[in-house]
C-alpha cells in the first residue's frame, strides 16, 4: 500500500471517530453506559467530573487502555463555559448526571443541579450544534395515574404539596429539555424506574443489596418500577441510533411491590427475608425518630417523610410504548436480581 493510499486510510478513520460528552459518567448508570460505549472502537468519550468524583469503580473493571481512552473534563453543570467548551466537536450527548435525594436539606443542590444544570446542558448543545441529546429523567417527573389504572407516557405531573423535592426537580429539569427540543434540540427523555445495578454498595440503588444483606428485616406492601441497568443503557444507545427525537419513554422491566422486590433479594444473599410489615403508622413514627436522630447525630436521616410515605404508595407503570415501537424486551427482575448478586457476594465492586 502506497504512503497517500495509508495516509488516506488514516484520514478517513480519523473523521469517522465520533465524540460522545457524558455527564454523571462515575454514577451507577454513568459508568455501565460508558463500559458499553468503550466497546465501539470508533467512538470518543469525553466526561464530565468534579475535584471529588470517585473513579473506582471505572478503575475497577476498566483496562488502563479503556480508562485511558476517556476524556476527562473537570467542571459543573452550573458552569455554562465549561459545558460549552466540552461540547465543542462533539456529537452526541448523554445527560445521566442528577442528585437523587429525598432529604428537604438537599433542596437547593437539587434545584440548581437537577433544574439549572439541565437548561445550562440544553443550551451549550443548541450552542455547539450537538446533532443528538439524551436526557435521563425519572419516573418520578410523571404524573400518577392514567385512564387505564397505570402510569404511561401520557401522565404529566402536577405539583402539590405531598410532590418530592425530587419529584419536582425532575419534572422542571425535564421541561427544560422539552423547551430544548421546541427551538431545535434533537433530543430523546427516556424516564426509568428505580435502576438496579451492581456498582458501589454503598450508593445508589445498590444500598439496597448491602442493606437486605445485612438482616434488614422490615418491608411495605408499596408498589413501584424496577429496571436493569444494562437495559437502560442498551435503550439509550437505541434511541439514539434511531433518532427518536422530540419524544420520552418510561423505562420499567416490572412494577414490584417492595416486599416482593425484598424477598427476592434475600433469597438470592442466603439471609432470612423481611418480615415485618411497616404499615403507615409504624412509617411515620420511623422517619420522624430518624431526623431527630440525623440532627443530633449530625448525619443524613436513612429515612425521610418523603421516602416514608413514597414506600407504601402503589404505582404501576407501563413501558409499552418502547416494546411496540423497538420489539425490546426487559430482562426479567428475577434475573437482574440475581445477576447483581451473584457481584454482590464475590465482593466485586466497592464496598
Amino acid at each position: 500500500m502506497c504512503k497517500n493510499t495509508e495516509y488516506f486510510y488514516t484520514f478517513v478513520l480519523f473523521k469517522t471517530r465520533i465524540m460522545i460528552f457524558i455527564t454523571g459518567g462515575t454514577g451507577l448508570l454513568g459508568y455501565h453506559l460508558i463500559t458499553e460505549l468503550l466497546r465501539d472502537t470508533n467512538l470518543e468519550i469525553r466526561a464530565l467530573c468534579r475535584k471529588s468524583s470517585n473513579f473506582s469503580l471505572l478503575r475497577q473493571t476498566l483496562s488502563v487502555q479503556q480508562f485511558n481512552r476517556i476524556q476527562w473534563i473537570e467542571g459543573d453543570l452550573l458552569d455554562i463555559c465549561v459545558l460549552e467548551e466540552a461540547m465543542k466537536d462533539v456529537e452526541a450527548v448523554y445527560h445521566c448526571a442528577a442528585v437523587v435525594s429525598f432529604d428537604p436539606n438537599d433542596r437547593r443542590n437539587m434545584m440548581q443541579i437537577n433544574v439549572e444544570g439541565t437548561a445550562n446542558m440544553v443550551n451549550a448543545a443548541i450552542h455547539c450544534g450537538v446533532k443528538s441529546f439524551c436526557h435521563v429523567s425519572s419516573i418520578a417527573s410523571l404524573g400518577h395515574v392514567s385512564e387505564k389504572g397505570i402510569v404511561d407516557e401520557t401522565c404529566f405531573f402536577e405539583e402539590s404539596n405531598n410532590s418530592s423535592i425530587y419529584s419536582i426537580s425532575k419534572y422542571r429539569g425535564e421541561m427544560e429539555i422539552w423547551k430544548g427540543i421546541a427551538e431545535g434540540l434533537p433530543a430523546v427523555i427516556v424516564n426509568p424506574g428505580v435502576i438496579l445495578g451492581a456498582g458501589n454498595w454503598n450508593t445508589d440503588s445498590s444500598k439496597l443489596f448491602q442493606t437486605i444483606a445485612n438482616g434488614f428485616p422490615f418491608y411495605t406492601t408499596g408498589v413501584n418500577g424496577f429496571v436493569d441497568v444494562d437495559d437502560v443503557v442498551k435503550i439509550m444507545i437505541m434511541l439514539m441510533e434511531q433518532k427518536k427525537f422530540g419524544q420520552r419513554y418510561i423505562l420499567c422491566g416490572a412494577s414490584l411491590s417492595y416486599k416482593k422486590l425484598f424477598t427476592i433479594m434475600a433469597e438470592n444473599l442466603n439471609v432470612k427475608t423481611p418480615f415485618i410489615k411497616a404499615n403507615r403508622f409504624m412509617s411515620e413514627i420511623a422517619w420522624r425518630f430518624c431526623m431527630i436522630y440525623s440532627k443530633i447525630s449530625n448525619k443524613k436521616p436513612l429515612l425521610t417523610k418523603e421516602t416514608a410515605r413514597s414506600s407504601i404508595e402503589k404505582f404501576v407503570y407501563s413501558s409499552d410504548k418502547i416494546t411496540n415501537e423497538t420489539g425490546f424486551r426487559f430482562t426479567s427482575i428475577n434475573d437482574t436480581i440475581c445477576k447483581i448478586c451473584k457481584t454482590y457476594q464475590k465482593k466485586s465492586f466497592p464496598i
